[in-house]
């Protein structure tokens, strides 16, 4: 949900969270135009196709051409072919809408009514919604939909909005490209600008509190450290961890509070992190893959079966990430696969205090299955494999202080999508929260908006 994090295990790097950029080879793109500002340049190679999705036999090739990618579609369900073209021209006329909303800071909902008419019809409605007025077969509308497992929602959960946006990036004007290095490189060029500008980033830092008087944010408390006064205090973490354990939560009152704690949070992860062997390079040729086990079934039996805890179900289903060649030494690939699990687990993923030995051996049971079920995908899998690591809900939430290990902050529901995310300037003076938990949401794109936003709120 915006997070660039890489890190290095032997000589493979690999990235933790997002991997692929859009708004930076466009020169009026979100992300250039702050490389722009702060004089810094960065190597971007655009993805084609933007993605693939795979379920037995199927393979549906999303090209960035997206004539092409509708005949894709087509050639696959060709009985089907009426509804497609019906859909796809729905779906321009609702990134019309969309793109009217984004280039527009006051809006004016008369214009909005009476030009983008379809987008103001399916603006409070679900994925599935919207999709069901085109589709009643499950397995196009799986393959079709396969980007909203972004989200970590099924489809009638998921704002259709949210799904929309997901839909232009990957498949409209510049697409999605890979950065050479990785996303950290976006990262490492903003501290850069801050040290030669005299400020400072400090990593490996807890701040244990946000300072406040008479109502007002003047600082914060570092972990074992000390005070640092500011005029200004920005927080981009969680809406628990910055409204009840950062601040004290009387001055946010009890039904502010209450609010927060009822806030549904998004899916987590497995995450399997893989040193493999090129060998012919079977099974790696796309940056990113979607696999849906039982594209028949529909995503709504799908997630309840994850959520019940069926492990074959959790281990056959997910993305596989191949990252950029710089990442792995030469005959080698760094691949994340990645599978949404649920937070929370009925034993606790068999942590016993500080003994956490079953839980290792729980995640290598499931990082054993996740290798089987994929070897449908990546021939030879077991055998290519030189390095293995892996995450867990428990490890995203360690690292990223995320509520719940949530991939996308809050879960992009109709209600808290968009303004419903919550105000990047709070109701504590001069304190103001930006990034994925906020307006407008979550992905690199989306949290560079935020953080833009916030900064020109307290420049102005």
């Amino acid at each position: 949900g915006g997070a660039t994090t890489m890190f290095k295990r032997k000589d493979f790097v690999f990235e933790a969270g997002g991997h692929r950029f859009s708004g930076i080879k466009d020169p009026n793109g979100v992300l250039a135009q702050l490389l722009k500002k702060i004089n810094k340049t960065v190597i971007a190679e655009t993805v084609n196709p933007s993605y693939v999705v795979k379920s037995g036999s199927k393979t549906l090739v999303a090209d960035l051409d997206i004539n092409k990618y509708k005949q894709n579609v087509i050639e696959l369900f060709p009985h089907e072919k009426p509804n497609i073209e019906k859909y796809f021209t729905a779906m321009l006329k609702v990134v019309e809408g969309n793109n009217y909303l984004a280039s527009h800071k006051k809006i004016n909902p008369l214009v909005l009514l009476f030009k983008h008419p379809y987008f103001f019809k399916n603006i409070k409605k679900n994925t599935r919604q919207f999709m069901m007025q085109f589709f009643k077969d499950e397995e196009i509308i799986t393959f079709l939909t396969m980007l909203g497992a972004y989200t970590t929602l099924p489809t009638n959960q998921q704002s259709f909005i949210a799904y929309a946006n997901l839909w232009a990036v990957h498949h409209l004007g510049e697409g999605m490209s890979l950065i050479e290095g990785g996303t950290k490189q976006v990262v490492d060029a903003l501290v850069e600008y801050i040290d030669e500008n005299g400020g400072q980033v400090v990593v490996s830092t807890k701040v244990e509190k946000i300072l406040t008087e008479n109502k007002k944010a003047i600082g914060v408390k570092i972990s074992d450290g000390p005070e640092i006064k500011s005029k200004f205090v920005v927080s981009t973490a969680s809406n628990q961890e910055t409204y009840i354990n950062l601040l004290d939560s009387k001055l946010s009152g009890k039904k502010f509070i209450n609010s927060i704690k009822n806030q549904k949070q998004s899916g987590s992860l497995f995450q399997l992190f893989l040193g493999v062997r090129e060998d012919n390079g079977e099974g790696l040729e796309y940056t990113t893959t979607f696999v849906a086990n039982d594209s028949k079934i529909g995503d709504t039996k799908a997630y309840e079966k994850m959520y019940h805890w069926d492990l074959d179900a959790i281990t056959s289903s997910g993305v596989i990430t191949v990252e950029g060649k710089e990442n792995a030494p030469k005959g080698f690939r760094s691949v994340n696969i990645s599978c949404l699990v649920p937070y929370k687990h009925p034993l606790n993923w068999f942590v016993e205090g500080k003994d956490k030995s079953k839980y290792r051996d729980f995640k290598n049971q499931i990082a054993e299955m996740i290798i089987e079920n994929f070897s449908k995908y990546i021939p030879n899998l077991k055998d290519r494999i030189v390095f293995q690591n892996t995450a867990t809900p428990l490890t995203i939430e360690r690292y990223t202080l995320a509520t719940d290990g949530g991939l996308q902050g809050l879960a992009q529901t109709i209600e808290q999508s968009g303004k419903g995310r919550g105000k990047i300037k709070t109701h504590i003076e001069n304190l103001y929260h930006a990034g994925q938990y906020n307006f407008p949401g979550a992905g690199i794109i989306t949290v560079s908006i935020s953080g833009n936003l916030c900064a020109e709120m307290i420049l102005n």
